[in-house]
């Protein structure tokens, strides 16, 4: 693997779609390796069956992502969850593992930290032993299930904290840019310098703050606090993406960044292609080893 590789997320399918639509995708962005969502992407034809169309498609697994939390209501089922992706990536080789922070009705950082750090424990254990890393993706309010703002990862310092208190070459950050630029934080100028160290994975897509009373045609509406955003066509939205690919290429990132363009099932396989196109155009000027 050479540079930054990109690859397509399986996050924009649906539990009957089986993966037809995400080997498409990837052909669209002429990339040779996918996000898969376990047990999403696999309801449809069984792990097997599934597994055995991607390999015939020559698309390999750079990240297993599962809609885990080991922190809240939903930890008792993140646990279990978890460990299942972690055996299904050390068998795809994948090596990487994507997870949520989780939420709770109250924000109480410190308390989140610990608690979240004691139930990665015997999950990060596994990964070690099967040479996985599990990596924890910063999140906003995307649909409304954490009003008090309780999720750790959404505030860059809390999250280096629960990164430090960790200390696990085992557990990193999924950085998504437009994620933090949803929970009203600079992804540029105040995440990545400060979260740098534990990137071990990246989402790439776009969004812009919305002043239309509904968002354009084929675009998703997201709304953090009363604050609405619309994903957008890669390269349009608010997102500095030529000082993000050339921060983490200074600082040696050589992992995959993953397409999640979070558009209309219509215009999907044209929107992935163009954000590939643009993405590669960037990582042209702007990553030292695409050079």
């Amino acid at each position: 693997m050479r540079g930054m590789p990109i690859a397509v997320s399986g996050t924009e399918f649906t539990e009957t779609d089986g993966v037809d639509g995400l080997i498409e995708m990837a052909g669209a962005a002429r990339c040779d390796a996918v996000e898969f969502w376990y047990p999403k992407n696999a309801e449809r034809d069984g792990l097997d069956a599934t597994l055995r169309e991607l390999d015939r498609a020559g698309l390999r697994v750079a990240c297993v992502s599962t809609p885990s939390q080991l922190y809240g209501s939903g930890a008792a089922d993140g646990v279990p969850l978890l460990h299942e992706a972690i055996t299904l990536a050390a068998r795809t080789g994948g090596n990487r593992v994507n997870t949520y922070f989780g939420h709770a009705p109250v924000a109480d950082d410190q308390s989140a930290i610990a608690a979240y750090a004691e139930a990665l424990a015997p999950v990060l254990d596994h990964a070690a032993a099967e040479e996985v890393v599990v990596v924890l993706e910063n999140e906003f309010d995307a649909f409304g299930w954490d009003p008090a703002a309780s999720d750790v990862s959404r505030r860059p310092v809390a999250l280096a904290e629960l990164f430090a208190r960790v200390g696990s070459p085992w557990f990193g950050l999924n950085f998504d840019a437009a994620n933090f630029l949803c929970a009203a934080v600079s992804p540029a100028g105040e995440a990545l310098p400060l979260l740098l160290p534990w990137v071990r994975y990246a989402h790439v897509k776009d969004v812009r703050r919305a002043p239309a009373a509904t968002p354009p045609d084929g675009w998703t509406r997201y709304t953090d606090d009363d604050r609405a955003y619309d994903t957008a066509p890669l390269g349009t939205g608010e997102l500095d993406w030529p000082t993000i690919i050339e921060t983490l290429a200074t600082a040696g990132y050589d992992g995959y960044l993953t397409l999640e363009p979070h558009c209309a099932r219509s215009i999907l396989r044209s929107e992935t292609a163009r954000a590939a196109d643009y993405l590669r155009d960037v990582l042209s000027i702007h990553a030292p080893s695409h050079r």
